[in-house]
C-alpha cells in the first residue's frame, strides 16, 4: 500500500486489488460487506499511524476512487469543525464513499469487459503512474532488479510530479504483471495522465531500463 501525505490534513492511500487480497478480502467484500469494508478502512489508517505516524483525531472527510487495478482513498481531517462525529456518522460517510466508489468500479468493469473483446485476453493497456517525490523512484529502483528490463518504461517530469509511462509486454505473463503492479503500488500511485499529455507538455527524464539508469545514476 501506498501513503501519500498531500498536507498536514489530508492523507492519499493507493491499494491495489492484489493487495487487498493478500489481507484477506474479496474484492466484492468492499464493495458489499459494510463490515468488511470498515475493517480494511481502519486497518489502513492504522498502517499509516504506524509507518508515518499519522493520528485520525477528528471528523473525517472520505473520498474512494476506483481504478481499473486499485483504489485511492483520500482522508481529510475537518479541523475547524465543532461536532465531532460518532462512529454510526462515520461509518456511513464510509459507506457513502464506498458506493459512490463501487459504482465507479462497476462502469470500469464494463469498459475493461469491451476492451477484452478488441484486445488479447492477457494484454494489459499501457498505463502511467505517479509520484512527488522522487526519492520514492529510487528506493523503487532498489527492490525492482531485472523484473522491468524488458518492458518499455518512461519517467517524465511535469508540473512537480514525476510520471513513469509503463507499457507491459502482450508476452508477458498476468501473474508476473501482477507481481509488477503490487510492487509499484508501494511507492506509486496511478494516474489519470495520458502519454500524448506528458510527451507535448511534460519533460522526459529516462526512458528505457529506467530503474536500472536510476541504480547507476543515484
Amino acid at each position: 500500500m501506498k501513503i501519500e501525505r498531500i498536507n498536514d490534513n489530508t492523507v492519499k492511500f493507493f491499494i491495489t486489488y492484489v493487495d487487498i487480497e493478500k489481507r484477506g478480502f474479496a474484492r466484492d467484500e468492499i464493495w458489499y460487506n459494510r463490515e468488511r469494508g470498515e475493517q480494511l478502512f481502519w486497518q489502513m489508517m492504522d498502517e499509516a499511524h504506524e509507518r508515518e505516524d499519522i493520528s485520525f483525531d477528528g471528523p473525517l472527510w472520505i473520498q474512494v476512487q476506483a481504478f481499473e487495478k486499485g483504489l485511492e482513498v483520500t482522508v481529510t481531517i475537518a479541523k475547524n469543525v465543532m461536532d465531532t462525529e460518532d462512529d454510526s456518522e462515520l461509518g456511513s460517510l464510509l459507506r457513502s464513499a464506498i458506493d459512490e466508489a463501487r459504482d465507479q468500479q462497476s462502469v470500469l468493469d464494463q469498459l475493461s469487459e469491451l476492451d477484452e473483446l478488441e484486445a488479447e485476453a492477457d494484454a494489459w493497456a499501457p498505463l502511467a503512474m505517479e509520484t512527488n517525490d522522487f526519492e520514492a523512484i529510487i528506493s523503487l529502483s532498489k527492490r525492482t532488479g531485472d523484473m522491468f528490463s524488458d518492458l518499455d518504461l518512461k519517467l517524465y517530469h511535469y508540473q512537480d510530479r514525476y510520471y513513469l509511462w509503463i507499457d507491459f509486454p502482450d508476452e508477458m505473463e498476468p501473474e508476473d504483471e501482477e507481481n509488477a503492479l503490487s510492487l509499484l503500488a508501494e511507492y506509486l500511485t496511478f494516474s489519470t495522465q495520458t502519454q500524448p499529455m506528458l510527451e507535448e507538455y511534460g519533460k522526459l527524464i529516462l526512458d528505457g531500463d529506467v530503474f536500472a539508469k536510476v541504480r547507476h545514476y543515484f
